[in-house]
């Protein structure tokens, strides 16, 4: 009888750190099989604005050959890489291409297309025009009515609420009015009702600097998974106590 409780308190300990293992493991995002945009800086200076891209995938993406698409015209992605699980922030600044007149704050996009000319993801803003240029390319990835801005005469900074559990649609996007012109923004209100009826929550805000995610983003799914871990070390705690008891004496 000893030796079994000695057993089940062994394998007990293996199931523990197996599952505190998991803990120390970041869970992926799984809103994308590529690459999507996450943040959208609409600045007064078009020199100032930037966007943001995330590698939802577990293998380094190269960057050369992609375009970033406004409503009037398509230039070139910086080169460089992302890593898997990570952010890049790409500034308008380093892009020599980039319109003079910067995003339109009434009514604009931003497409991404891949390496092959494809479209890959977008954002809008505003009621999607026909008319644009990049309208035909993109048509199917368009909001319609887009995200609402905030204020069109001002800074203004537009991100996904939440990069896990996107449901393609405006109601996962944010606007807000930043307080300076790095992006730094104030808490956020929601561009529009959640599918689900209830009120969206931003999961991160932008910030001044280049964002490089050294690990991979949390979903939130790791409290439950603790649960477990304090569930079965009660039960196992409980049987091997049990059997101590029922053991005879010697």
């Amino acid at each position: 009888m000893r030796n079994v409780s000695r057993s089940v308190f062994v394998t007990g300990l293996l199931l523990l750190s197996g599952l505190l293992s998991l803990l120390g493991t970041s869970v992926a995002y799984a809103g994308t099989t590529t690459v999507e945009i996450t943040d959208v800086y609409n600045a007064l200076t078009a020199s100032d604005e930037w966007f943001q891209l995330y590698n939802a995938t577990d293998k380094t993406i190269g960057l050369n050959g992609y375009q970033v698409c406004t409503s009037t015209t398509c230039v070139a992605v910086p080169t460089g890489t992302i890593d898997p699980f990570s952010l890049k922030k790409i500034f308008a600044k380093n892009i020599t291409t980039w319109p003079k007149t910067g995003l339109d704050g009434a009514a604009d996009m931003l497409g991404l297309l891949g390496a092959d000319g494809k479209p890959v993801d977008s954002v809008n803003w505003g009621t999607p025009n026909p008319a644009w240029k990049n309208y035909t390319t993109f048509k199917d990835m368009l909001f319609n009515p887009g995200v609402t801005p905030r204020d069109p005469k001002s800074n203004q900074s537009f991100f996904r609420a939440q990069i896990s559990n996107d449901t393609d649609r405006a109601s996962d996007w944010l606007s807000t009015v930043p307080t300076d012109t790095g992006g730094t923004t104030p808490a956020a209100t929601a561009t529009s009702a959640p599918s689900s009826g209830g009120t969206a929550t931003p999961t991160k805000t932008p910030t001044s600097a280049p964002v490089q995610a050294t690990t991979n983003p949390k979903t939130g799914g790791e409290f439950p998974l603790f649960l477990t871990v304090v569930l079965i070390v009660a039960v196992l705690g409980v049987r091997y106590f049990r059997l101590r008891r029922s053991s005879p004496v010697r």
